[in-house]
């Protein structure tokens, strides 16, 4: 950064830091007008942009979280969690969801932290004795997902286990070219996709929703895929898993739309 570019980030700063609230409020209130206005291709990049800066600051403050985990043995840790914070466990996620009714100030041994696993995961080699992944994969481009399936062999102890929880899109395109619309009726098409005109609504939709989710989803795995992928990394043992009660969601659409695999290292 330049001398003056320094400067004026420094001033801005410190501007920040006490400008009155509603100085800030109103300063605020007139950018968002002028973003308004913008096409809309112009205001998605304007927040995606905004979305990664605050990833970056949130990567930044968990360091420390991982610092204190050095040199610990046998974690278990579950990637993408979500609201299912496993008690005991090192629950990893973009958003640190703290469900209503869990105290972590009663479990110290129930660690939340808040990182952009398409960095990897920064934990030290060995040191985990599971790790664990539900609906989670899917939203990582494939060069992520890879990525970090390579860094959780590294990070598992020799005979750590690998489990992975997926979308059954096999099962989605299967139920699809039977004509099969009870295999779909846990999920409200018109709720799930509002813009859908009534009455125009087919099973394709619901392949649509199941393989985009709005552009949450990133990419499709199957068991075969997965099988190669994970041999390919280096696991001894891939095998396709069933539903574990103390494990896995019990939300039906879960049961009913995933499928299994555990592999160890």
């Amino acid at each position: 950064m330049l001398c003056g570019e320094k400067w004026m980030h420094s001033v801005y700063r410190a501007g920040k830091a006490v400008l009155p609230k509603w100085v800030k409020i109103i300063v605020n209130r007139r950018i968002q007008q002028r973003i308004d206005v913008l096409p809309e291709p112009v205001r998605v990049a304007i927040r995606n942009l905004s979305n990664e800066i605050q990833i970056a600051r949130m990567v930044e403050y968990s360091a420390k979280s991982f610092e204190a985990l050095r040199d610990r043995k046998w974690l278990k840790v579950q990637l993408g969690c979500g609201r299912d914070i496993k008690l005991g466990w090192v629950n990893i996620d973009l958003a640190r969801w703290i469900p209503s009714g869990i105290d972590l100030a009663a479990h110290s041994d129930t660690i939340l932290i808040g990182y952009d696993l398409r960095r990897g995961l920064p934990l030290e080699e060995g040191s985990c004795d599971i790790i664990y992944s539900e609906h989670f994969f899917e939203h990582l481009e494939y060069r992520y997902g890879i990525g970090l399936m390579r860094d959780c062999y590294r990070a598992l102890c020799p005979g750590g286990i690998f489990r992975i929880v997926l979308p059954n899109m096999k099962g989605c395109f299967d139920a699809y070219l039977r004509g099969d619309w009870h295999y779909f009726d846990l999920i409200d098409i018109f709720d799930t996709q509002p813009k859908i005109e009534p009455g125009t609504d087919t099973l394709i939709d619901q392949i649509n929703y199941g393989v985009y989710q709005h552009g949450e989803h990133k990419w499709c795995y199957d068991e075969e895929k997965l099988v190669k992928v994970l041999q390919w990394i280096g696991y001894s043992s891939v095998i396709s898993s069933s539903y574990q009660k103390e494990m896995d969601s019990d939300e039906p659409t879960r049961l009913r739309y995933s499928f299994y695999m555990e592999a160890v290292k």
